[in-house]
This record gives structure tokens, C-alpha cells and sequence, in this order.
């Protein structure tokens, strides 16, 4: 799912609410809506992300308000798909739950290495510059004592 804007991330909710609708209706589609529900949530954190960084096409007020109330929306579909899985499959859920539980620690560990990768990188940089620096300044000192004895001895 491609999230462009939050009226699209409203109408993708309301065919996800259309669909645990027809679930709690016939009790046939629980993974389609946990499929659908999963790939909201990822488009709906990667739309954030991508308009908290962007300078061109930042969040207005309102729409921080609407995406936090699709995340609210988005939660309790969640626990409504949780509520059917307890019910239909309690094995299923478990499966889910530790599946989710792995992928967060997944995640957080990459938040981390990407924080040490960038902590690294601003290191290096400053150890380049300081380099460049000591370079430049030791050249330029190296270059005047040549004038000098030069100009002294020649």
C-alpha cells in the first residue's frame, strides 16, 4: 500500500474497517485483514517519515491531528483482529504476537546500528577535517621556513 496523503490513508482505513466488518460477518478473512492492517501501518509510519523529513512537503497541523487519529483508528483494528484471533486461532495469535515482538527487536536493533553508523560517520569526518587542517596549516608553515632559508641563504 502507497500512502500520498491522509485522505488516502482515510479511505485505505475505512476498506480495512469494510473488511473486519465482512470478518466479523462470516468468520472467513482474518488474514487478509491482518495482511491489509500490517501493510497500512507500515505505509502510514513510512508517509510520516517521509513528510517529517521532507522540506518541500511538511505535515500541516491538521494533518499530525488526522494521522494521529488513523493511528488510533489503526490500533483498534488491530485489537479487533487480535479479539477474532483469540476466538478463531489462539495458536495463530501466538505465532503473531512473537512474529511482532521479533520484528520490533529487529527494528530497534537497526534504529541503533543506524545511530552508531552516523555517530561513526560524524567522527570520521571531523578526524578527516582535523587532518585537512593540520595539512594545511603544516604545509603552509613548511612552505614559509623554505621562502625563509631561501631567502636568507640565496
Amino acid at each position: 500500500m502507497v500512502i500520498e496523503s491522509v485522505a488516502a490513508a482515510g479511505l485505505l482505513l475505512n476498506q480495512i474497517n469494510q473488511v473486519i466488518q465482512q470478518v466479523n460477518e462470516t468468520g472467513s478473512g482474518v488474514q487478509q485483514a491482518m495482511g491489509l492492517i500490517s501493510d497500512f501501518g507500515e505505509a502510514l509510519n513510512t508517509f510520516e517519515v517521509d513528510r517529517k523529513n521532507s522540506t518541500f512537503k511538511a505535515l500541516s497541523q491538521n494533518d499530525i491531528l488526522k494521522i494521529q487519529m488513523l493511528r488510533r483508528q489503526y490500533e483498534r483494528h488491530w485489537q479487533s483482529v487480535n479479539d477474532l484471533l483469540l476466538v478463531a486461532d489462539p495458536k495463530l495469535l501466538d505465532d503473531f504476537k512473537r512474529a511482532k515482538k521479533e520484528q520490533e527487536e529487529a527494528r530497534q536493533r537497526h534504529i541503533a546500528m543506524l545511530a552508531r553508523k552516523k555517530k561513526a560517520r560524524a567522527i570520521l569526518i571531523s578526524q578527516i577535517l582535523v587532518g585537512g587542517t593540520t595539512l594545511l596549516i603544516g604545509g603552509s608553515i613548511a612552505v614559509g621556513a623554505i621562502f625563509i632559508v631561501i631567502k636568507i641563504f640565496g
